[in-house]
C-alpha cells in the first residue's frame, strides 16, 4: 500500500509539473519604449493569436489560460508551431524581441524557436533558438542582430517553432511579456505620442515610434477628417496641431519635448480611395447591324463559344461575362487579367474596316500596355498585338483600323486575345470590356475611284497618294483614326501630291474639298 501511495504522488507531482503554477516577472520597461505582442502591462496590437496555418494545435491556443493567480498567460498546447498576425508594425527603432517562456519539454530534446516575420526590407524571417530550462520561467531578450538580415520594418506576424522549421514534434508551452523594446528614451527628450485620434478614433496601426501613416477615406468623400485628440507619452511634452485643408492632403502633430529642442512631426495623409471598378457602361454603338461582326455587348449578336478557354493565363476561372457594374447592364470582367483568350466560331472580317473597344482600367497608362489582336487561322500573319491608348478610371472607346494590325488579313477569325504588358504578360491587373466588335464603314472606299472629276491613286501607298482633276483641288484636310488632323494642304491645284513618306503605317481619313463639292475618303499608309 506504501509503494502505490507514493507512485500515485509521483504521477501527481508528474502531471502538475506540466504547466506553470505561477506568473513571470512583470517587465518594467517604459510603454514609449515598447511595442507589444502579448502581456497584460501594454497594450497589444494582435489581431488573431491563432490564425490557421495548419500546426498541430490550431483551435487549441488560449490566450487567457490562468496558471492559479488571476492573471492570465498564453498557451500553445499541442504545440509544433504557431502564429500570430499583428497590424503591421514599424518595429526598426526597436533593438531586442522579450519573450518569458515556461515549458516541461526537455531542451535537450525540444529546439524552441521563434522568430518576428516581415513583409518590409529584409529577410522575411529568421529562426532564433531560445535558450530555457525546462518547469521554470525563463526570461530572454534577443537582440536584432540575432534575426540574421532581418529589419523588423514592418512585422505582420510572429512565429514561434518546436523543433525547426519542419516542426514535427509537439510540445506544450506557455508564454508572457512578448514584446519588442529599445534602450530607454533619456528623461527631458521624450517627444513622442501615447495616441493619436483622428475624428475621435485613434489612428489604425499606431505606434509611438511611428510617425507616417495614411488614411484611405471612401470615394466622394468631401468633408476633411480632423485631429480631435493628441496624448504625450510624456505629461510636460507639447504639441502644435495642423490639420488638413482639404482631400488629399496632410495632418501634423508637431511634439516638443520637455528640453524644448527635441522634436517629432506626425503626419497622417488623407487620400480618397482610388476607383477599381466601372460603375456605368459606354455609350451603346450605333453602326448597323450588317456592318458589324460582334465579339462581345448587348446591342448585336455574338458568335462566341467560349470566353474563358484555357490557355494557362493567370485570370482563368475568374472572367465573368455578366459583370454588372450597378446599372443593370452587363460587361466582361477580366479580373487578375494578363492575358485571356475567347474563343469563337470562324468568321471572315476581311471586309471589315476596324476593330472597335470599350475598355475600362484603373491601371496606370504609363506602366501598364495593354495590347489586342485578332487570332486568324486564314491568310496573312496569325496575330498581332496592338496596343491600345487607354485612360485610367474612364471608359476609352478605340477603333483600330485592320491596316494597324501588320500583316493580317481577318479572312477567319477564331479567336481573341488581349494581353497585359506584352507577349510575356506576367504583370496582372484588371480590365472590364464592352462592345468589342469587328465593323465596316460603307461610306469609305480604298478602290481607285472618280468623285465628280479627280480619282486618287495609288490607295494603299507606301509614300504618295496622287489627286488627278479636271478642276482645282481646293483644300486637303488628313485625320488619324482618333480624328487628330496630321495635315492640312490648300493646293488650288488639279494635280495634287498627298505626301505620306512621314505618317506611320495605317488608317487615315481625308476630306478634299473641290468646287463640287467635299467628299471624305479613306487612305491606307503600308
Amino acid at each position: 500500500m506504501k509503494k502505490i501511495t507514493i507512485l500515485l504522488f509521483l504521477l501527481t507531482a508528474s502531471f502538475a509539473f506540466a504547466q506553470p503554477a505561477t506568473n513571470s516577472t512583470p517587465p518594467t520597461n517604459n510603454a514609449v519604449d515598447v511595442i507589444s505582442i502579448y502581456g497584460s502591462t501594454y497594450s497589444n496590437g494582435v489581431t488573431n493569436y491563432d490564425p490557421n496555418w495548419g500546426q498541430s494545435g490550431h483551435t487549441q491556443v488560449n490566450p487567457s489560460y490562468d496558471p492559479g493567480t488571476g492573471n492570465v498567460i498564453l498557451a500553445y498546447p499541442n504545440f509544433n508551431y504557431q502564429g500570430t498576425e499583428l497590424a503591421a508594425v514599424n518595429a526598426s527603432a526597436m533593438e531586442y524581441l522579450h519573450v518569458d517562456i515556461w515549458t516541461a519539454a526537455d531542451p535537450m530534446a525540444t529546439d524552441i524557436q521563434v522568430s518576428p516575420i516581415n513583409n518590409g526590407t529584409g529577410a522575411g524571417e529568421t529562426l532564433v533558438s531560445i535558450v530555457y530550462t525546462s518547469g521554470t520561467w525563463t526570461s530572454v531578450d534577443l537582440p536584432i542582430a540575432s534575426f540574421t538580415g532581418m529589419t523588423w520594418d514592418s512585422v505582420f506576424q510572429m512565429k514561434f517553432a518546436a523543433n525547426g522549421a519542419g516542426s514535427t514534434v509537439p510540445v506544450d508551452i506557455y508564454l508572457d511579456n512578448v514584446y519588442f523594446w529599445k534602450t530607454p528614451t533619456a528623461a527631458g527628450t521624450d517627444a513622442t505620442l501615447s495616441d493619436l485620434q483622428v475624428d475621435m478614433v485613434t489612428v489604425a496601426g499606431f505606434s509611438s515610434i511611428t510617425e507616417d501613416y495614411s488614411v484611405e477615406l471612401p470615394m466622394g468623400t468631401t468633408v476633411v477628417p480632423q485631429i480631435t485628440f493628441v496624448e504625450t507619452t510624456d505629461p510636460t511634452a507639447t504639441t502644435a496641431i495642423t490639420q488638413a485643408s482639404a482631400i488629399p492632403g496632410d495632418a501634423t502633430v508637431l511634439v516638443t519635448a520637455q528640453n524644448g529642442t527635441t522634436t517629432k512631426t506626425y503626419t497622417v495623409s488623407f487620400s480618397e480611395a482610388v476607383q477599381t471598378a466601372p460603375t456605368n457602361n459606354p455609350a451603346a454603338p450605333t453602326v448597323a447591324a450588317a456592318d458589324v461582326i460582334s465579339i462581345y455587348g448587348s446591342t448585336y449578336s455574338n458568335g462566341v463559344t467560349n470566353y474563358d478557354p484555357n490557355w494557362g493565363q493567370s485570370g482563368h476561372t475568374q472572367v465573368n461575362a455578366a459583370y454588372d457594374p450597378g446599372t443593370g447592364n452587363v460587361l466582361l470582367a477580366y479580373p487578375n487579367f494578363n492575358y485571356q483568350g475567347t474563343e469563337l466560331a470562324a468568321v471572315d472580317a476581311s471586309a471589315m474596316d476596324f476593330l472597335h473597344v470599350d475598355i475600362w482600367t484603373a491601371a496606370d497608362p504609363m506602366a501598364t500596355d495593354i495590347q489586342v489582336s485578332p487570332i486568324n487561322n486564314g491568310t496573312g500573319a496569325g496575330e498581332t498585338l496592338v496596343s491600345i491608348a487607354y485612360t485610367s478610371g474612364t471608359w476609352t472607346s478605340v477603333d483600330l483600323p485592320i491596316a494597324s494590325f501588320t500583316g493580317m488579313t481577318w479572312d477567319s477569325v477564331f479567336q481573341m486575345k488581349f494581353a497585359a504588358n506584352g507577349a510575356g504578360s506576367t504583370v496582372p491587373v484588371d480590365i472590364y470590356l464592352d462592345n468589342v466588335y469587328f465593323w465596316n464603314d460603307p461610306t469609305l472606299s480604298t478602290e481607285d475611284f472618280s468623285i465628280g472629276t479627280f480619282n486618287v491613286f495609288p490607295n494603299p501607298t507606301q509614300n504618295t497618294w496622287n489627286i488627278n482633276a479636271t478642276q482645282k483641288v481646293k483644300t486637303v484636310e488628313v485625320f488619324d483614326v482618333l480624328g487628330k488632323q496630321v495635315m492640312s494642304l490648300e493646293p488650288n491645284l488639279e494635280e495634287v501630291i498627298i505626301d505620306a513618306s512621314t505618317l506611320n503605317t495605317g488608317l487615315y481619313l481625308a476630306k478634299i474639298t473641290t468646287n463640287s463639292g467635299i467628299k471624305t475618303i479613306k487612305l491606307v499608309k503600308e
